[in-house]
């Protein structure tokens, strides 16, 4: 783990933080709005924070979340940090499919993570290729043509490779374009590229026509390279009993490679870090987790290694998760709730009482990456603090400090300090958790089967 252990304390020296804990009183009520929300604390945080872009998997990102963990910790919040991999692909300069003696132009789709490679060979039909299909010997050194569906894509491509084939062709079972992926790079594998419905069913016609027929596969210029990144986490537990649930604030340490992303990123983790100052020392009797995420901009990845870590008690014990992201911009909006259902749960109803203002179309505005999607897919009550626009500057060269107001993370910290005591202080019952919906899919998603 050298790329996260090694950097630890070289990034921290280099980004030259202070921590400076401020003192903190325990005897505000859950009905206190906490005035003593200090923006020096903002300010400095977002001054560390915002000061270069943070692209994932590199030394700024991890110095920005080492930055997190170490405040968190000098709050007196139990700390982790949670290293995980992912890779990253490049698509093919080449892709292509021809058929010996057919005068026409295929379109073929790649997968990502797919290799490259040239296969020349006759085609075999291997149908959806499974193992059993792969039985009969036929596709050792031929072009195995397959049916999508039955099992993932990944698992045909392995199937085919320890069968013998040179290559594989994926026929779509449905109308339209589609993202296929094998997830990861695989250890036995071979060139594949698919072909859609139209194609897949003249490509049948040819092979029920010709049982000799012949073609290339050719996939070039194709590129994987394994990651690594950290999400930092940190806990705090009741004294003594509680309610067993757990409360979640969760915002993201990493940016796109040529934005500081002070609004989409830092802001989210200045709010986090003085609400958890404010919540350090008071009485609780529910679990509160301050999650920040790596690698979100390159896929949700810290969040999806976060919700993979969980065990299924766990994730049935967490009642609310909140995502801070675009809280800051000195000419935004009211705060705004929103969830990836677009329908209202526990987390927005505290949220609105708070005083944000629950809104459905926001989650049309809201593009790219966002973790409070990835939480929900997990079962997770889950929604996205904001202000509008959601959008503005996301993802840009623009997206800097200055154009951060500290009022405005000032009232995002204290709408949520008034949210989440609602959960966790002594003198409040256990909430009931509703079942989640769980949200569609993005129709963007890459398909895996």
């Amino acid at each position: 783990m050298r790329s996260v252990r090694y950097y630890a304390m070289s990034t921290l020296l280099a980004w030259g933080m202070t921590l400076l804990p401020l003192p903190f009183s325990s005897t505000v009520s859950a009905i206190d709005i906490p005035e003593w929300i200090d923006e020096d604390n903002l300010s400095r945080h977002m001054d560390h924070l915002a000061r270069l872009p943070r692209p994932p998997a590199t030394e700024t990102e991890f110095a920005a979340g080492a930055y997190v963990e170490e405040v968190l910790r000098s709050y007196g919040y139990q700390t982790s940090l949670q290293p995980f991999y992912y890779y990253t692909y490049q698509k093919p300069s080449t892709l292509s499919f021809q058929v010996e003696g057919v005068q026409m132009d295929w379109n073929p789709y790649g997968l990502t993570y797919g290799p490259n490679g040239v296969g020349t060979a006759r085609i075999v039909n291997s149908g959806q290729g499974t193992a059993p299909d792969f039985e009969n010997g036929k596709a050792r050194g031929n072009i195995a043509f397959v049916q999508r569906g039955a099992i993932p894509f990944a698992e045909k491509v392995r199937q085919a490779a320890a069968a013998g084939a040179v290559a594989v062709v994926i026929g779509n079972d449905r109308e339209g374009e589609w993202k296929g992926t094998l997830k990861e790079p695989l250890d036995m594998s071979v060139p594949v590229i698919a072909l859609s419905k139209e194609e897949g069913l003249l490509l049948q016609k040819l092979l029920q026509a010709n049982e000799q027929l012949k073609a290339t596969v050719k996939v070039e210029g194709s590129y994987s390279s394994k990651q690594t990144s950290a999400n930092f986490v940190a806990t705090r537990k009741p004294a003594q009993g509680g309610t067993g649930q757990i409360v979640m604030v969760t915002a993201h340490h990493d940016s796109v490679p040529y934005s500081p992303a002070a609004n989409h990123g830092a802001a989210g983790l200045a709010v986090l870090l003085e609400l958890a100052r404010t919540m350090a020392e008071r009485p609780i009797d529910t679990e509160i987790r301050f999650v920040s995420l790596g690698a979100i901009s390159a896929g949700e990845k810290g969040a999806g290694a976060y919700v993979s870590s969980l065990s299924a008690g766990e994730k049935e014990r967490i009642v609310a998760a909140y995502s801070l992201d675009g809280v800051g911009s000195e000419d935004s909006g009211d705060l705004l709730v929103t969830t990836a259902q677009r329908t209202k749960n526990l987390p927005v109803e505290l949220a609105e009482k708070a005083g944000a203002r629950f809104s459905s179309a926001a989650e049309d505005q809201v593009s790219g990456y966002r973790e409070d999607r990835t939480l929900a897919l997990a079962g997770i009550p889950a929604a996205l603090i904001t202000r509008p626009p959601v959008n503005q500057l996301r993802n840009q060269a623009e997206d800097t400090r200055e154009k951060i107001s500290l009022k405005q993370l000032s009232k995002t910290a204290q709408l949520m300090f008034t949210a989440i005591t609602k959960i966790t202080d002594t003198s409040t019952s256990a909430y009931t958790r509703g079942k989640e919906k769980m949200p569609e899919q993005k129709p963007e998603a890459e398909e895996e089967i």
